[in-house]
């Protein structure tokens, strides 16, 4: 399977091992490169830092629709375990449903400390009970993305990474896909009260996709020492956002969280 430049698995690692690992996820119908800006801060801070692919991901979108969630999640898990097997500590970064996987693994492992990215708890557009419906026909709609140039990637890419993967992924609402995506949620919410993970959820005022109150949400019921930041001009994509000083504020906060 043809893997996109942009979606290559993103390794960064000293000449002698640290203590300390990061483990990175990407989100839903996302890819490594979305987190390569706080990979090579981190590295740069003195970490080793691994960005996954998840199956399915930064291919086509048939290879997506075949993969489920215990694909997502037991691909990040077992990566977790490689890690705690060579380092004294991981911790996870995660972006979106990276986010929401990052949940679920913090609370069966009781990760010390995590930095989630706008991560999905709820997803007020979403009706749960109509996408259980058209994902038994494997029902797939038109999704009306258009690319925005306003973003900009910090990755090693080919120049149509990013229309290709929008044709592939962006453009279509694949529900047996999101349904997978529903079932994470909720065993995300189930267990986000047995975490005590130190969080730093980090979530932005024009994120149009996940639920305004879900940084609110890991906080309060956390039992770690958790921390949400909620930015003004952030959007979903706060680790490569369009607004500078939110990106920037972002990467400072996630260096500061995780170095601690």
């Amino acid at each position: 399977m043809d893997i996109r430049r942009c979606a290559t698995p993103i390794q960064l690692l000293h000449t002698q091992k640290p203590r300390k690992a990061i483990l990175a996820i990407h989100g839903y119908a996302g890819y490594p490169g979305e987190m390569a800006l706080p990979a090579r801060l981190l590295y740069e801070q003195g970490f080793d830092v691994f960005a996954i692919r998840l199956p399915g991901h930064g291919t086509f979108g048939k290879d997506f629709n075949t993969t489920r969630k215990e694909d997502w999640l037991g691909a990040a898990e077992k990566e977790l375990l490689r890690l705690q097997e060579l380092y004294e500590e991981v911790s996870l970064v995660g972006h979106s449903m990276g986010g929401t996987i990052s949940i679920i693994l913090c609370a069966k492992y009781q990760i010390a400390t995590s930095v989630l990215y706008a991560p999905a708890l709820t997803i007020p557009k979403l009706n749960h009970t109509l996408i259980s419906c058209l994902a038994f026909f494997n029902v797939k709609l038109p999704s009306g993305w258009k690319a925005d140039s306003r973003y900009q990637f910090f990755d090693e890419r080919d120049s149509d990474d990013d229309a290709f993967l929008g044709k592939e992924y962006w453009s279509i609402l694949y529900m047996k896909q999101l349904r997978q995506l529903s079932l994470l949620m909720k065993e995300a919410n189930r267990v986000v009260g047995d975490t005590t993970t130190n969080f730093l959820v980090l979530t932005g005022k024009e994120d149009a996709t996940i639920g305004p109150l879900d940084g609110k949400k890991i906080v309060e019921l956390g039992k770690g020492n958790n921390n949400w930041i909620h930015y003004e001009k952030g959007t979903h994509l706060i680790q490569y956002d369009i607004d500078d000083k939110t990106r920037n504020d972002a990467m400072t906060a996630t260096v500061e969280w995780l170095s601690v």
